[in-house]
């Protein structure tokens, strides 16, 4: 039996721990369910087609890289795979889940996101999910923006999804076009926002239209 001195002290101890169990089994079908899916929802912020060339830089597990192969985009994936961003974290990580989703055409490369070993114009899309915000000054994240749009072609599209610094990454891409839009997500953990930017061709001012309704 609870006195009435120690009420508040329970009630305040139930809903601690209510609040836990709820942030648990969020993370948990984050984890298993919703992040399945949300990775189609960023393919399709990114008008992914079949036979176009696509960049996910800082792939990891292979989360975008995987289903982007699925879809039928010819995928080159890119990590320097850091153990401390994400437990589990290598390339063996992302070969097997790639075997396991019947994926083998992805090409896996090793490098920074700063400086990307590829050409000018290279890809149609390029892709990156909860990574810039790891790379250490603001400096550097710059860079590594500026690396993911000097690879795209022209009438290409970059979407970087993130849970932190994303009005970093408008801010520099607003230096290089006027087309960027952005869309918050609050089913993903932790909440997150995405930036999808479009590199216009000197030669059309126009892009394709893109049907999911997306708010600046």
């Amino acid at each position: 039996m609870v006195s009435l001195p120690g009420l508040p002290q329970s009630i305040f101890g139930l809903i601690f721990g209510l609040y836990f169990l709820a942030i648990g089994l969020w993370m948990f079908f984050y984890s298993t369910v919703i992040k399945i899916n949300h990775r189609y929802v960023i393919l399709s912020l990114a008008q992914a087609q079949p036979g176009e060339r696509l960049l996910d830089v800082g792939t990891g597990r292979g989360l975008l890289a995987i289903a982007a192969a699925k879809m039928g985009c010819k995928v080159t994936a890119i990590d320097r795979w850091s153990h401390w961003d994400l437990s589990g974290n290598g390339r063996e990580a992302l070969e097997k889940n790639a075997r396991d989703e019947g994926v083998s055409s992805i090409e896996i490369l090793d490098g920074d996101a700063r400086e990307l070993p590829f050409s000018n114009e290279s890809f149609d899309i390029v892709v990156s999910n909860f990574v810039v915000h790891n790379i250490k000054g603001a400096e550097n994240r710059a860079r590594a923006v500026r690396e993911m749009w000097r690879v795209l072609r022209p009438n290409g599209r970059l979407v970087i999804s993130d849970i932190s610094r994303t009005s970093e990454y408008v801010r520099i891409l607003s230096t290089l076009t006027d087309d960027i839009e952005t869309k918050r997500f609050y089913s993903t953990f932790p909440f997150s926002r995405v930036v999808v930017a479009y590199k216009k061709d000197d030669r059309s001012r126009t892009r394709p239209q893109q049907g999911t309704s997306v708010s600046k």
